[in-house]
């Protein structure tokens, strides 16, 4: 947004400092005209905090803009029902209320905290970390802008940005229906978010190895049957198995080294078939040593050990002098070997441990970080959940682990 050469003075507003969120709105608000407000969450807790100046000032013909966001079902039905009751207030005086709220269908996050009031003596803009709830105003520890300016038509910016989102499908317009729809809605998902607490909260407690979430995680996966479901992966995984070990035979056979190109063709025809993330990123650095490469796997073959630290040992001794061939290449060589012995190890199989409160294992796996001694105790970890889950092979447990990795990012790229 253009400045217009305005003349503008800033401060940082901080709950518990001077007179915080709440104090700043009010006394604003004692001489706006004009006020949008624009929440991720809105309360009854923090509308209560406003609602009596908002309304003595909508009977004097303050003029209010509300959108407030319905992610995550933060936000009370109560205060949208409040918000609508002010607008039937505003049409008795010269007020006027518009009230938005998030639209359910949205594939986007509703996440401002903007505060705008104009009265007489100009602007002011308050731009930062609180929502509408008594936390937000007062309690928590929130940080904002609050920018006083002159020259600039902010009203005109943001009006223009809520044109927007209706446009795009992200606010609608609130009505008692679809606040009733929403309530019914947050309901459920409040009781499932309590019963998901409790289970969480046993989790977090139970001793290392316990299943609590892995279970749920499990139990949801199973309960698909489509292409994404356990047993449509599981399938998926078992013919990519075969494949790879059939790539690895090839490789292990070729009578003289390939060259770097052709190693490169073999090596894209293998990495294909196995399941951790990067891989083809990483492969043309791979390419670079395809001599080390194919001498790891010709080595491996000829080793009769299923010892895990050995066999990790035995490959990293020949990958130390290959780029990019790290951790999860290495594991991913082994499980292909033998699916029942050796698992996989990568961000997302480290990530699956914790959920079972099994820790010590580098968030990121390296060939730095790892040696054989850990992945052989990553393994007896890996079989002893595989055992506790009735899973059949460490293959299972991969794809349990990576549906849990997926979930996180979900969650993550949501809020």
């Amino acid at each position: 947004m253009k400045s217009d050469d305005a003349l503008l003075s800033a401060l940082l507003v901080e709950n518990g400092v001077d007179e915080g969120h709440a104090g700043f709105l009010h006394r604003h608000l004692a001489n706006a005209t004009h006020f949008i407000c624009i929440v991720a969450f809105a309360k009854i807790s923090g509308w209560n905090m406003i609602k009596e100046i908002v309304a003595a000032k909508v009977a004097k013909g303050l003029k209010v803009t509300f959108v407030v966001g319905i992610d995550f079902f933060q936000s009370d039905p109560e205060v949208l029902r409040a918000l609508l009751r002010l607008g039937r207030v505003a049409k008795k005086s010269s007020g006027e209320v518009a009230v938005y709220m998030g639209q359910e269908a949205s594939p986007y996050t509703l996440h401002p905290k903007v505060y705008w009031l104009k009265g007489r003596d100009g602007q002011a803009l308050v731009v930062g970390s609180a929502n509408m709830t008594s936390g937000g105003l007062v309690d928590n520890h929130e940080l904002s802008a609050a920018l006083s300016v002159f020259g600039t038509n902010w009203q005109s910016w943001l009006m223009r940005w809520i044109d927007d989102r209706i446009a795009d499908g992200d606010i609608v317009e609130a009505k008692g229906t679809q606040i009733d729809r929403y309530e019914k809605r947050r309901e459920i998902y409040r009781a499932a978010m309590k019963v998901a607490e409790r289970r969480a909260r046993r989790s977090m407690e139970a001793p290392a190895g316990q299943i609590i979430s892995l279970n749920d995680l499990l139990a949801e996966m199973r309960a698909d049957d489509g292409p994404e479901g356990f047993a449509a992966q599981v399938g998926r995984r078992k013919r990519n198995h075969r494949y790879a070990r059939t790539r690895i035979v090839d490789l292990v056979s070729q009578a003289d080294d390939l060259k770097r190109r052709e190693f490169l063709v073999a090596y894209e025809a293998l990495i294909q078939f196995w399941h951790s993330g990067g891989l083809q990123r990483g492969k043309t650095w791979v390419a670079k040593k395809p001599a080390q490469f194919q001498a790891a796997l010709r080595a491996l073959a000829a080793e009769r050990s299923q010892d895990p630290a050995s066999l990790f040992e035995l490959l990293a001794e020949h990958f130390c002098e290959i780029p990019r061939a790290g951790t999860n290449v290495l594991t991913e060589i082994l499980h292909t070997r033998d699916p029942k012995r050796f698992p996989v190890m990568n961000r997302n199989s480290v990530a699956g441990m914790r959920l079972a409160n099994i820790t010590g294992y580098p968030q990121a796996p390296s060939k730095a970080t790892v040696n054989g001694a850990l992945y052989a105790r990553f393994a007896a970890d890996a079989e002893a959940l595989r055992q506790s889950l009735g899973l059949r092979d460490l293959g299972e447990l991969d794809v349990l682990f990576n549906f849990a990795y997926w979930k996180r990012d979900e969650a993550i790229n949501e809020d």
